[in-house]
């Protein structure tokens, strides 16, 4: 009768660790040397059914997102953004991977942004096959200040933002790296996560300058039809990226060693950003 009694008490305990033993850890990626970099790690689903096809995908979409276009957010020399594809990590859709750990060791190399999803096929407008996406983009300097904040940070903007394609009314297309690889997305979280890293790393001018133009690309994305937690999760890093855009002009204002004539001096906390930045 003891016996049972045990077995039933440690069952809670053994089907909590059921998932993580069923899960691989999370594969390590190299970010590039010397510079801020985004992770684009494998997506999970069932769009390809051969690796050769999942690894084609990410070297096109590496190739799109770090060379074939104009980044919109703000760099200065020394400041560059770089993208790697990491093939083999996969993360859980849910994020559950992102421990404390993990996230303080992607924060001390500098990885800005994790890049993820789930990839799958269903009829387009024309009941053709069309591919269809659920992508995450993990804020890693907004995790990290979450992580630092504990219980505080509750009521924060989410650092796991996600969104869905195509949306309703878009032009379809059967190219899954156009699908995902849309610019004022991309650099919109760029942006945000840069603008947050170089605030921590007290380099107000440029994290201002990200930060404005965050809201401003955040804005665009809002305006197309969201639905449910991806419009709230994106109101509300919007709301924290203008407020963190006024931190950086009250902190710089308040840094002694900060240039008497620099920019930041004719700004307001209350109105960090121009009408057309925010």
């Amino acid at each position: 009768m003891r016996t049972k009694t045990i077995r039933w008490l440690l069952l809670p305990a053994l089907l909590a660790l059921l998932p993580a033993l069923g899960r691989a850890a999370l594969v390590d990626c190299q970010p590039a040397a010397g510079r801020f970099t985004v992770f684009l790690s494998e997506p999970s689903g069932p769009l390809f059914t051969q690796p050769a096809q999942l690894r084609q995908f990410m070297q096109q979409l590496q190739f799109e997102l770090d060379q074939n276009r104009d980044a919109r957010w703000v760099l200065s020399p020394g400041t560059d953004v770089r993208f790697v594809a990491c093939p083999g990590r996969a993360p859980a859709l849910d994020g559950q991977d992102f421990g404390r750990d993990i996230v303080d060791a992607l924060h001390t190399r500098r990885v800005l942004l994790e890049v993820w999803g789930l990839l799958s096929s269903g009829p387009g407008a024309d009941g053709r096959p069309q591919p269809q996406a659920q992508m995450n983009f993990l804020l890693v300097p907004l995790q990290q200040a979450a992580n630092e904040q504990g219980a505080s940070a509750a009521a924060g903007a989410s650092a796991l933002q996600r969104l869905r394609y195509p949306e309703a009314g878009a032009a379809p297309t059967s190219d899954p790296v156009l699908l995902i690889a849309r610019p004022t997305d991309i650099d919109a979280f760029v942006a945000s996560a840069f603008g947050l890293k170089l605030l921590r790393e007290r380099s107000f001018e440029l994290a201002h300058r990200n930060l404005c133009r965050a809201g401003h690309l955040l804005g665009a994305i809002a305006r197309r039809p969201l639905a449910g937690r991806s419009r709230d999760d994106l109101a509300r890093l919007r709301e924290q990226v203008r407020a963190a855009a006024g931190q950086a002009v009250a902190q710089a204002k308040a840094d002694a060693n900060y240039p008497k004539l620099g920019l930041l001096r004719l700004r307001e906390p209350a109105q960090p950003c121009d009408a057309e930045e925010g």
